[in-house]
């Protein structure tokens, strides 16, 4: 047994554990706040898989956040409507359009057709491709690409009654099924050297149930036609005899498109909606004239 130290009495008690910590806690960590030896530590092995920390590779390229990416990076910029396209093309069963006749294609709008049971076509919807479904489709590859038609995004239904009903009038109807889409419905009548598109809509102010319109009423008889409004949209003229090139004119007889082979060039600028509305009757033309088959 070790003698004890000058100045400290013998005593049978064991050294306290404050006195340990100060004679050997130096000695176990050289830290700021050493650990506490004496109680049971516990040890995390490290799971098998990916680490759960994320660590800097010093071989990785690093890019300042601010910084832009390249134009090879990102996508091409998507609107839903091009304001700049006056191209179109219609290769069924989608219409394809860019800023100009030499410009890049892009998918725009999807097509589809129900046939009757004799094989007539009866109705054509049409509506705006998403985001993600043009970018797929603009992407070459061998495989062909195909995409399931949407109802819940239609935005103009095209309805040949005469499909079923030979007698009925009028033969081709064109109704909006968004809020942005025209009011009322669109009529097809054809001439011998063109196709008239009539827009038909509610005459608010003949409304016969308005008490001003009581009078009339009785001494006129109801007349269902007083009611509706009719104007002229669009006329498809032929550009010569014997012509398949028809060139497009608004109501007041200003030419606004030329179709050439399957292609529509707008030649002035159109309100969205009314530029909607265009391609839905040109769409319904080529439906009904045969020439939109797939």
């Amino acid at each position: 047994m070790e003698p004890a130290s000058a100045g400290q009495k013998l005593t049978d008690e064991p050294p306290s554990y404050d006195r340990h910590l100060a004679d050997f806690g130096s000695n176990a960590s050289s830290s700021f706040s050493p650990s506490d030896p004496w109680r049971p530590t516990t040890v995390n092995l490290p799971l098998p898989g990916p680490g759960n920390t994320l660590e800097r590779v010093s071989s990785a390229p690093t890019r300042d956040v601010k910084e832009q990416p390249s134009s090879e990076e990102t996508p091409p910029e998507y609107t839903r409507q091009d304001p700049n396209d006056n191209y179109y093309a219609l290769q069924a069963p989608l219409v394809l359009s860019a800023a100009t006749a030499t410009g890049a294609l892009v998918p725009r709008y999807h097509l589809s057709q129900l046939r009757s049971s004799t094989n007539q076509p009866y109705k054509l919807s049409m509506r705006r491709l998403t985001t993600n479904e043009s970018r797929r489709l603009s992407l070459p590859d061998r495989r062909p690409k195909k995409v399931d038609y949407d109802d819940d995004l239609t935005l103009y239904l095209i309805v040949n009654t005469h499909a079923l009903f030979p007698w009925s009038l009028p033969e081709i109807e064109i109704r909006g099924c968004k809020a942005r889409t025209l009011q009322g419905h669109v009529e097809l009548k054809k001439t011998t050297t063109a196709h008239q598109f009539w827009h038909i809509t509610r005459n608010v102010t003949n409304d016969m149930l308005r008490p001003e319109n009581e009078r009339r009423l009785a001494k006129y008889g109801y007349h269902a036609d007083e009611e509706l409004s009719r104007e002229l949209l669009f006329v498809a003229e032929s550009v010569a005899l014997l012509s398949k090139n028809k060139r497009w004119k608004d109501g007041d007889g200003v030419c606004v498109a030329e179709e050439t082979a399957g292609t529509l060039s707008l030649v002035v600028d159109l309100t969205p909606q009314r530029k909607d509305a265009l391609l839905a009757c040109w769409a319904a033309r080529c439906w009904l004239s045969g020439s939109l088959n797939w």
